[in-house]
């Protein structure tokens, strides 16, 4: 008899341990398995009350990774069930894990979801299983070169075949897949430029400023909000100039997700004409099949005052673009999620 009551002990003490287990929520950028099937059962309208929401958002120090760390910790605050995790990833590779359920939501830009959408550029095949969240920036291309490069438009430096020595972003990036698309609107490829004895760089912007400061290279790139920070360093201690994207250029991208932009003069030191350029708006995307009140409530706290203000702490260029629910489906060129779309409607612009 005593046996048994201590059997009944033990599996109650048991018990209790793997329910306080059940409350454990973190965040970290170590790899993680996809979301297990127990995410899937929903209902309607209700927080589940166990979820693995994965999120991958750009480096560790990048805007889009903070953003990730401030959605964790308002989910930890509402429903502590809700187990987060922040991970590491391109806009590009970003795509894949949502369309492959490997992810919830990620971060990506308009002119990769047009490709994806029409399996073009960067994919072999449409991504049908990627749905719209929220708008929450946008970024203008930047192509600043040193005074002394005998160019003043993108046109000279092509008809002169002059041997720029540029750092174009690190491979894969938006802003190194955007460098290649204007080039080709001339017939030319980064072979060319090294034929006429310039130099291709795939550089973050961090070692690109250092580069350029130490003369190893002549011109910059960059895919940011304005002003930008890195480009702002580069000018207090070297003089740049800017070159604008042509109109007969834009016109090219415009058809491919890409946005007309102004850089306003003063943006930058020396600056003192608007720079015509393109641009992209940065999007949060969720995965199809990602609990549709998660993305209800993820959807309302982004185009609320509360996740504005969280979000505008992180980043100024969230702070310029994020205004609520119009500039949060503004550009969406794709399906917005179930819980996204249920969340616009009843705001009245969707």
């Amino acid at each position: 008899m005593k046996k048994l009551i201590l059997a009944i002990l033990s599996l109650c003490i048991c018990g209790s341990l793997m329910t306080g287990c059940s409350q454990t929520v973190s965040m970290s950028d170590s790899a993680v398995s996809a979301p297990t099937s127990s995410n899937q059962t929903e209902t309607p309208g209700v927080l589940p009350k166990s979820y693995d929401l994965l999120m991958t958002l750009g480096t560790e120090t990048s805007s889009t990774y903070s953003m990730g760390v401030q959605i964790g910790e308002y989910f930890n605050s509402i429903a502590p069930d809700i187990r987060c995790t922040v991970k590491t990833g391109a806009a590009s590779s970003n795509i894949e894990l949502v369309n492959a359920g490997q992810t919830v939501i990620a971060h990506t830009q308009s002119d990769l979801l047009y490709e994806a959408a029409n399996g073009i550029g960067n994919f072999n095949e449409k991504k049908d299983s990627v749905y719209g969240v929220c708008t929450i920036m946008e970024s203008m291309f930047h192509l600043a070169v040193s005074p002394d490069v005998p160019v003043d438009s993108l046109d000279q430096l092509i008809e002169q075949k002059y041997p720029l020595k540029i750092s174009v972003g690190t491979q894969g990036s938006g802003i190194e897949s955007l460098f290649r698309k204007i080039l080709s609107t001339y017939g030319v490829t980064y072979d060319d430029i090294k034929s006429w004895g310039g130099k291709i760089e795939f550089l973050g912007m961090s070692d690109a400023s250092d580069a350029f400061k130490d003369g190893q290279l002549n011109a910059v790139t960059i895919l940011a909000g304005v002003p930008y920070s890195g480009i702002t360093e580069v000018a207090t201690s070297s003089e740049l100039k800017f070159l604008d994207v042509p109109q007969k250029v834009k016109d090219q991208l415009l058809t491919q997700g890409y946005l007309s932009k102004t850089i306003p003069a003063g943006s930058y030191k020396g600056q003192d004409q608007d720079i015509s350029t393109v641009g992209v708006s940065i999007s949060i995307i969720a995965s199809k099949n990602a609990n549709e009140a998660v993305i209800y409530e993820l959807t309302k706290y982004l185009n609320s005052e509360e996740g504005i203000t969280a979000m505008s702490a992180v980043n100024s260029g969230f702070a310029d673009y994020m205004k609520g629910p119009k500039t949060g489906v503004a550009g969406m060129d794709i399906p917005l999620h179930p819980g996204a779309e249920r969340y616009y409607k009843e705001a009245g612009v969707a």
